[in-house]
């Protein structure tokens, strides 16, 4: 589906899940938007204390290039560091091949974040949080 220039390129989206942020990318992710991709992804963090999970929905992305791919692993890194997992949802078949090509499939889609979350991390997102068991 092709995008209009008034589309914004990252939208915040509802979520069902808890502790759980939903972004979605639409359109292009290129040099032309990558910084606002940043920008924007990173001022909707600041604003949700608490949150756990950050979810990017790719299914109306429409082309992605190698400044695309660097905002994608910045966000990553960025969660990491927060102590937030990160997933790449519904990645198109043009961003499938891009991920696998360069070797960051599972590095950013949810191959990456499988599986329960740990007893600490249950703890955590519980507010059950303590030493000792």
């Amino acid at each position: 589906m092709p995008t209009t220039p008034d589309t914004e390129p990252l939208q915040i989206l509802p979520s069902t899940e808890p502790y759980t942020l939903c972004l979605a990318l639409v359109g292009d992710l290129d040099h032309e938007v990558a910084d606002e991709v940043l920008h924007q992804a990173r001022e909707a963090l600041r604003g949700r204390d608490g949150v756990r999970s950050l979810r990017l929905d790719c299914r109306e992305l429409e082309l992605a290039d190698s400044t695309g791919l660097s905002v994608l692993l910045q966000l990553r890194r960025d969660a990491h560091e927060a102590g937030i997992r990160f997933c790449l949802d519904d990645p198109r078949p043009i961003l499938e091949r891009l991920l696998h090509i360069t070797g960051t499939h599972d590095y950013l889609t949810c191959a990456s974040a499988a599986g329960p979350p740990s007893d600490a991390e249950e703890a955590i997102e519980t507010g059950e949080g303590g030493s000792g068991r």
